[in-house]
């Protein structure tokens, strides 16, 4: 945040406390819930105060070395172009027409999966469409034909290829990425469960991002 000229004190900036269940739901794990019921919370949160937008990043997102002196350009082309969500950082290839050749940014297909959702913006109607697209997500057993408990990113894909109507654009590259962490949605690697080992893993984790 320092690095790009923000703080935690900034008002408009809120730090949300992960949703730590105790059940699993449906879900496969339950970092895979938690994750799932904080972002969806953090929409609630937004409809609740009334915010037109809002940029969502997760705590393990790293901006890009040089994210500040391609902002002009991003947010030129963002203020110009209709959208309804925009991939910051995510997983993907290069796909759709391009809307802003100088800072490529592209319009993702509705039907294109995404992998990943450490740093996304989503604005206008779509914040309720999509939170009421996932409490119906919620209402239904796992492995329903339509859709029940899942990763977030998937519940993304699954409400964009719903929604035709809706305009997707992405970046590459992107403007953050995720740092190496243990991982909170999956099941943990054998180095990342066994005493000692998983210390040391720990410790190049930590030199690798300095």
């Amino acid at each position: 945040m320092a690095r790009i000229g923000l703080s935690f004190d900034h008002p408009r900036i809120r730090v949300f406390p992960a949703v730590r269940p105790a059940e699993l739901a449906g879900f496969t794990t339950l970092g895979t819930r938690g994750c799932f019921l904080s972002h969806k919370s953090v929409l609630e949160q937004t409809l609740s105060a009334g915010e037109r937008s809002v940029i969502i990043c997760e705590d393990d997102l790293d901006f890009a070395p040089d994210f500040l002196s391609r902002l002009p350009a991003v947010l030129d082309i963002m203020g110009r172009e209709a959208w309804d969500f925009f991939y910051a950082g995510y997983t993907s290839v290069q796909i759709g027409d391009l809307v802003g050749p100088e800072a490529n940014i592209f319009r993702l297909p509705p039907n294109h999966p995404v992998l990943c959702s450490h740093f996304y913006i989503i604005r206008g109607q779509a914040i309720a469409d999509f939170h009421d697209y996932l409490s119906v997500i919620l209402s239904r057993p796992a492995g329903h034909p339509d859709g029940g408990p899942m990763h977030y990113d998937g519940a993304i894909n699954h409400f964009r290829a719903s929604r035709p109507d809706l305009v997707t654009l992405a970046i590459l590259p992107t403007l953050g990425s995720q740092r190496s962490s243990r991982t909170d949605v999956h099941a943990l690697r054998w180095f990342d469960r066994t005493p000692l080992v998983r210390d040391a893993v720990q410790f190049l984790r930590k030199a690798k991002r300095q």
